[in-house]
């Protein structure tokens, strides 16, 4: 995944795993996070150095200028002398440590963060069909999942990817210390400022967590390893998936648009006042799938728009588009209803086993949600009501 990234966002549009793309920008800003959570601790202890050399130069200038009464040069250090380390976050002051063991968490956490949304690329992208629920799927998960014979065969690039990752030492140890930490209690890390000419040590504390003793390191040195781990698997990560995705192996029957919604509004009817969307098809309904899934994509120019489809039901009609003479419609799946959420998803839908003359009875008789024109579909509006012909035709 690496090179234009528009080109990217037009190649998962036309593999048809165009909601991918929102999960590779999460896991891009995980892996941010990331190395500024390295950044701002690398930071953080150069800080609070500096800021003990210099009590230290002004201890040293207090102490040739002061002498006892024998004229021997002295310096009584006591402790609301020592050094005021606190930084300033926001305009507020805050304590260094409290910082440093956050820090030291959230970089851990992020880490695991990344590895998790590598989990819901291969999920929305290999599986696609076949996709588990994604508040379901975690590292773990997928590789159980996609280490399975249902999926291995299909994509064994990343199958064999997830399986050398979860058996790697390094991924043991973000996952021991994010879950330590997470569920369990602190680890007693360690800031230690140098003064008077000893030196500055900053470690991960020691902890055993499921029968695995995990002993201290140096801080700066476990960030370094932690982070080329992460930057490393990345890069396989997107090999295998750029190899795999391509096949298409578990995206039929998914689309991008629908042929249109007809929508009516007239005064003076017992019936004027619909709204329905409908593709067209020349086929009989017991040929067409049983299921297909729908998100709205378009390119236009430099970028693509994407919209969640919208529609609770869909007809099928032949090329007049005739309502009325629909020959049956599909509904939304019961699991896969809208939800307000910024997530974008390829929303399935079924054949519906209603007697078509009842789906349409059903269309006059509910609530209708009327349309704009828009990008994504064709709308055509038959009215008598001007008011309500205006309101549509609002840009959106």
């Amino acid at each position: 995944m690496c090179g234009d990234r528009f080109e990217l966002q037009k190649n998962f549009a036309k593999h048809k795993i165009y909601d991918v793309w929102q999960f590779v920008e999460y896991a891009e800003q995980n892996l941010a996070t990331v190395h500024y959570c390295a950044d701002i601790l690398k930071s953080l202890i150069e800080v609070t150095d500096n800021k003990t050399v210099r009590w230290e130069q002004s201890l040293f200038s207090d102490f040739i200028e002061t002498k006892d009464d024998t004229g021997k040069k002295v310096k009584k250090i006591e402790v609301r002398e020592l050094p005021n380390t606190d930084v300033r976050v926001v305009g507020q002051k805050i304590n260094p440590w409290f910082l440093f063991d956050k820090l030291i968490r959230d970089f851990f956490q992020y880490a695991m963060n990344t590895f998790d949304s590598m989990a819901q690329i291969a999920n929305a992208g290999l599986f696609a069909n076949s996709s588990k629920q994604i508040d379901s799927v975690d590292f773990q998960r997928m590789e159980t999942w996609i280490s399975s014979a249902t999926f291995a065969s299909d994509f064994p690039l990343t199958a064999n990817w997830f399986s050398e990752v979860l058996a790697s030492p390094e991924f043991k140890y973000i996952e021991a210390i994010n879950n330590r930490t997470k569920h369990t209690a602190r680890i007693a890390n360690k800031l230690s400022i140098g003064l008077l000419g000893s030196n500055t040590s900053a470690k991960i504390g020691p902890f055993f967590r499921k029968n695995v003793q995990h002993d201290s390191k140096a801080l700066q040195d476990q960030l370094d390893a932690t982070l080329d781990f992460l930057e490393m698997k990345w890069n396989e990560f997107k090999s295998a998936f750029e190899a795999e995705y391509v096949l298409d192996k578990r995206t039929k029957e998914r689309y991008h648009t629908i042929d249109g919604v007809k929508q009516q509004v007239v005064k003076g009817e017992a019936y004027g006042t619909y709204s329905c969307a409908y593709i067209v098809s020349e086929k009989e309904f017991s040929l067409m799938p049983d299921e297909f899934h729908l998100l709205l994509v378009r390119e236009r120019e430099k970028e693509i728009l994407v919209h969640n489809a919208p529609f609770d039901s869909i007809f099928v009609c032949d090329r007049t588009g005739n309502i009325l003479q629909s020959k049956e419609r599909y509904i939304a799946d019961s699991n896969d209803a809208l939800t307000d959420d910024c997530l974008i998803k390829y929303r399935k839908y079924v054949k519906d086993a209603t007697p078509v003359s009842q789906c349409i009875n059903d269309a006059f008789m509910k609530e209708s949600i009327f349309y704009y024109a828009n990008p994504f579909f064709n709308v055509e509006t038959v009215t008598n009501d001007k008011d309500f012909l205006q309101r549509i035709q609002l840009p959106i």
